[in-house]
């Protein structure tokens, strides 16, 4: 059997379909499973050992011929070649996670002769009219892991005890390892890594600068050391004016870091804040203890999972909400330092009082050789539900 998994973006939504992956493998050991995910997340999913293939949709390409049309043949033919690469494998069944009407009409691109997706309700722009296969799902507000955990059940897949990962590669954990040792300066222990940033487009969901600043200081003092403030594209200037505005000894910039070198990062860290991103998202699947710093965004559907993760969020009467306008921010201007650092000591109490979490993980080998990072296992479908940690 040949099956397509269709997931484009955005990294932690790509993230979140990983435990569904490990389930569809597990069902079928001999299946070609090929995933068709957008360059911005091509990362995360490429080296899964679960998966054949990575048919990549060449969004960069394709945006950037806009602003440069002499470029507008050369996205001409990558976006060919993406659609002649979906059309040619003569896919079995498609699994369409997103549920947009552009993920829906790659499905039908590949002409295969089962297209499985969400149902009414829970896709967008009409896209369950052009699935052979609407799955109705059992409730309307969904984790993004229950509901692709869904899609795959409906194919009378087994969803329990699903695992996820994202592999490391050595040099990632090498160059981190380098920074690392100029942060600890002779102390023993992990850092605390902040990360203010989200994409551009989500910037309504940033947590104030000052209050990251106020929070550096307020976890160097229970910790012992500076935080670590972590940054991506486009947000280093961000970055450092948490430092700045940080006390005076409390809080260290990061270098600039890939994808891989920011997961390294973050398997590294005591416990690592963040709002609603995709890196916040790749810290739990990890196992790294996480606080998601909410505003606009329903805990409900986005919540962190893992053992040792919680939210701190302060809802307000608008609040969960879209709206990339609002200049107030309200809801998170009220969600205080003093709110995050409480929520945060409390996720590390728990990890370092199960030995989840060690104040000073081992470091990482650059032997490929080494044993792999434990997953993480989740438990059973459900609102709420949360995944424990394994070793397996």
């Amino acid at each position: 059997m040949k099956i397509l998994m269709i997931r484009l973006s955005a990294i932690g939504d790509v993230v979140r379909t990983l435990p569904a992956l490990t389930c569809l493998r597990r069902a079928h050991p001999r299946a070609q499973i090929d995933w068709a995910v957008e360059d911005v997340s091509r990362d995360i999913v490429q080296d899964q050992p679960d998966l054949d293939q990575t048919i990549v949709f060449p969004r960069r390409k394709l945006t950037r011929a806009l602003l440069h049309p002499d470029e507008l043949g050369e996205a001409r033919a990558a976006l060919s070649a993406f659609l002649a690469a979906l059309r040619d494998a003569r896919y079995d069944m498609v699994i369409d996670f997103q549920g947009t009407l552009k993920s829906a009409l790659f499905a039908r691109a590949t002409r295969a002769p089962r297209l499985v997706g969400l149902g009414r309700g829970h896709a967008r722009e009409m896209s369950h009219l052009l699935y052979t296969d609407p799955v109705k799902l059992p409730r309307r507000a969904m984790s993004r892991v229950d509901r692709a955990l869904a899609l795959v059940a409906h194919l009378g897949v087994p969803v329990q005890d699903p695992a996820s990962d994202i592999p490391e590669k050595p040099d990632d954990a090498v160059y981190v390892e380098s920074f690392l040792s100029a942060w600890r300066g002779g102390r023993s222990g992990a850092p605390v890594v902040l990360f203010p940033g989200t994409s551009r487009t989500q910037e309504y969901k940033r947590w104030p600068a000052r209050h990251h600043a106020a929070l550096a200081g307020l976890m160097a003092a229970r910790t012992g050391g500076p935080a670590v403030v972590a940054w991506g594209p486009g947000e280093q200037r961000l970055a450092e004016d948490v430092v700045a505005q940080a006390p005076a000894g409390t809080a260290m910039l990061a270098p600039p870091m890939t994808l891989g070198q920011l997961l390294a990062l973050i398997r590294r860290a005591r416990i690592f804040v963040a709002g609603d991103t995709g890196p916040m998202h790749m810290a739990w699947t990890v196992g790294t203890p996480v606080v998601a710093v909410y505003g606009p965004t329903d805990p409900e559907v986005n919540r962190p999972g893992g053992r040792f993760s919680a939210v701190a969020y302060e809802k307000i009467f608008c609040s969960p909400c879209r709206n990339r306008g609002c200049i107030a921010r309200t809801c998170l201007d009220q969600l205080s330092p003093d709110t995050v650092a409480s929520v945060a000591a409390d996720v590390l109490t728990r990890a370092e009082t199960a030995g989840a979490r060690p104040a000073a993980p081992p470091r990482a080998s650059a032997d490929p050789q080494a044993p792999p990072p434990r997953s993480i296992l989740y438990d059973t479908m459900g609102p709420g539900s949360r995944p424990r940690s394994s070793d397996s």
